[in-house]
């Protein structure tokens, strides 16, 4: 992902294709004649709508990954520092400092918290860490809890516990038989009661009169709640049940700009992210914060998995990400230099795919936990390069493709540069990234129409509408950057993913960017789900997404008229699901009107009820005709979708109005 990453496509190239200056030519009370038709054009690829993923706005550490201790193994930071205390505070006068000077839990983690007691100490002594600004305590949940520690001197009992910033104890546990070797302990907290707010720690303390004097070593803590599918070193449930709510068909990861790290030694590196996770040394990722890694290469697979969701790995292509401002800033590998790359790659791709008895890679998983390999189609080889279009064309693309291919010969690969660069191997599969305003995702509606259809297929791997100005799409919020989505701006989402849905044979996947942000530390807006330590809202782009994925067609059909610039602002498409003989009509309204259709169809509705979901302002509200408006933390459903039945009582037509600015799915019972 890239903070310039407005500039692509933009106005130059709608103006090349034809579709610049979509005018609304339907006004209230025009009305809309739309017959569906029985003819399959074409089928819709169990691909089409997903997510790209990397650790933005804290959407891993902090987000999905469900760890509830920030800075837990002292990662990315430099000892000695205040900052390396980043999350940890003294309790009633302990000395707190991050310190290598002595041997770390591992040669992955050097750093450890040095607890020194004071002399003279009057009752308990300690640390607390507060979380990713805050924790959440549940009652009923099970947390497993654990940490490492060691002591030359001190062999006291060490308590820890779950406790409210103003004092309440909520769970409490007691460690004991420390040593002068590093030892992990382990431990459970199992509340009785919630705690009203977020505004709670994990309390460590000892006996001060008792410890006064000593020094405690400490290492790699973690805090862990109930996971998604009860995974270990899982996903956060409330932020993975949203994600698998929308049936995702395509997981891109690991990013983005933080794959490429800000130089080739901060590159992310994914044998550093597999294994025991006190063997994972993390990195300070490309958005500004420490990344723990402790989601890492085989945690991202699981969750492609239990998504149900095709994996598109992104693989390091040899660039490094500088200065947006001078591209020759950019570190970039000269092809001598290049092999060693390559090798790793292909390392990482038989570590996902060999079997564990015939691959020293395929075994090494299997020592981790997965002797199955795991199912890879995709290879996206590096991340918006056309940032650095000639090293791209001239080597880098062919060396990894012809080198990955020859080893790896089912895989697809898709390119990441400009779609009018020519490259060798010619790309078949193109990923470019769309951060736009509004008016550009209604004129983009149809830009697919005219995509050549020569075997080459598109990847809308990110893409948002984030923006009210048409000049600056990512300018500032003053400038009309959106900090949540909009219902315009999801509606006008809506208008350009009918494109791709009724150009699903040239468009065979596409991900919503960036999916998840943490309201206390973000780098990016709009994204399309928001969270802090315990609340979560939904965002109207979510909901866009969500109608569109859930009601999916297997075949798309043909409509009279075919939606075009002569039809706006209603945008729509047809399709059909041969395995529950649905039809699916989803139209996007992005105008200030109500506009009806008179729907016929070109096959009888087997039910005398046809259904429709629908997101717009609610009537009679004091947001009634406010478009841009948003789901916030404080105001989570201001805009949700709204499900009805509709009494069909003539089996080959209806009469349908399709609300001010709203997206709305429309189902039938088929005989087809």
């Amino acid at each position: 992902m890239s903070r310039r990453a407005a500039v692509v496509l933009g106005a130059a190239v709608l103006a090349s294709w034809g579709l610049l200056g979509t005018q609304a030519v339907l006004t209230a009370p025009d009305v809309l004649n739309l017959r569906i038709t029985t003819n399959m054009t074409g089928v819709i690829p169990s691909t089409l709508y997903g997510y790209m993923w990397e650790d933005i706005n804290h959407s891993g550490d902090g987000g999905l990954y469900a760890e509830l201790l920030q800075n837990r193994a002292f990662q990315g930071v430099l000892p000695g520092t205040q900052n390396a205390l980043n999350a940890w505070q003294p309790y009633n006068g302990a000395r707190l400092s991050v310190t290598n000077k002595v041997e770390g839990v591992t040669s992955a983690l050097p750093n450890s918290l040095q607890f020194t007691i004071p002399k003279i100490v009057f009752g308990p002594i300690g640390f607390e860490n507060t979380g990713y600004w805050g924790i959440k305590v549940q009652a009923g949940w099970t947390y497993n809890a654990s940490f490492y520690a060691k002591s030359d001197t001190f062999t006291g009992p060490i308590t820890a516990s779950l406790k409210s910033t103003t004092g309440t104890t909520y769970a409490t546990a007691t460690i004991k038989d420390i040593s002068s070797d590093w030892k992990q302990f382990t431990f459970t907290f199992e509340p009785n009661t919630s705690a009203p707010d977020t505004n709670n720690v994990f309390h460590v303390e000892v006996n001060g009169p008792e410890a006064a004097g000593q020094t405690i070593h400490f290492g790699m803590f973690s805090l862990f709640p109930p996971t998604y599918l009860g995974r270990p070193n899982g996903m956060r449930v409330d932020l993975a049940e949203a994600l698998a709510g929308t049936n995702p068909g395509v997981w891109r990861f690991p990013g983005g700009n933080n794959l490429e790290g800000a130089s080739w030694a901060m590159r992310w590196k994914w044998n550093e992210t597999i294994g025991p996770i006190e063997n994972r040394p993390g990195r300070v990722g490309d958005w500004g914060y420490p990344n723990t890694d402790g989601l890492g290469l085989m945690e991202y697979l699981n969750w492609a998995e239990d998504l149900g969701a095709e994996p598109i790995l992104g693989i390091w292509s040899g660039i490094s990400i500088q200065n947006y401002s001078d591209y020759s800033s950019w570190p970039i590998v000269p092809e001598a230099d290049l092999q060693p790359y390559i090798d790793d790659a292909i390392n990482e791709i038989e570590f996902i795919t060999a079997p564990a008895n015939s691959s020293e890679w395929g075994a090494l998983r299997a020592k981790y936990g997965r002797e199955e390999p795991y199912q890879l189609k995709y290879i996206e080889v590096g991340n918006e390069d056309q940032f650095q279009p000639e090293s791209y064309a001239g080597y880098r693309w062919n060396a990894f493709v012809t080198a990955i291919g020859e080893r790896f010969p089912d895989l697809e690969f898709i390119a990441t540069t400009y779609p009018s660069t020519a490259l060798n191997p010619p790309y078949m599969k193109i990923d470019y990234h769309q951060y736009e305003s509004i008016s550009w995702f209604e004129n983009a509606a149809f830009m697919f129409d005219n995509y050549p259809r020569n075997g080459t297929q598109y990847f809308v791997g990110e893409y948002a509408a984030t923006s009210t100005n048409d000049s600056v799409p990512l300018g500032t919020i003053a400038s009309g950057r959106f900090l949540y989505p909009t219902l315009a701006g999801a509606a006008s989402e809506a208008a350009f993913m009918t494109g791709m849905e009724r150009n699903s044979d040239v468009v065979f996947a596409s991900a919503y960017a960036p999916s998840l942000q943490h309201i206390r530390n973000y780098q990016w807006t709009p994204d399309i789900m928001t969270y802090d330590a315990g609340r979560l809202v939904l965002s109207t782009s979510y909901y866009v997404q969500q109608m569109f994925s859930l009601n999916r067609g297997t075949h798309l059909l043909a409509t009279s008229p075919a939606s075009t610039n002569d039809s706006a602002p209603l945008y729509w498409v047809a399709s059909h699901n041969n395995e529950t003989n649905t039809v699916f009509l989803k139209v996007a309204n992005t105008g200030p009107d109500d506009l009806t259709a008179y729907l016929s169809f070109d096959f009888n509705v087997s039910s005398l009820f046809g259904t429709a979901v629908s997101l717009s302002t609610p009537t009679l509200s004091p947001i009634t005709g406010m478009f841009n408006i948003s789901n916030t933390l404080d105001e989570p459903e201001n805009i949700i979708p709204v499900s009805s039945a509709f009494a069909i009582p003539y089996p080959d037509r209806y009469n349908y109005t399709f609300p001010a600015t709203s997206v709305t799915v429309i189902a039938l019972e088929a005989n087809m």
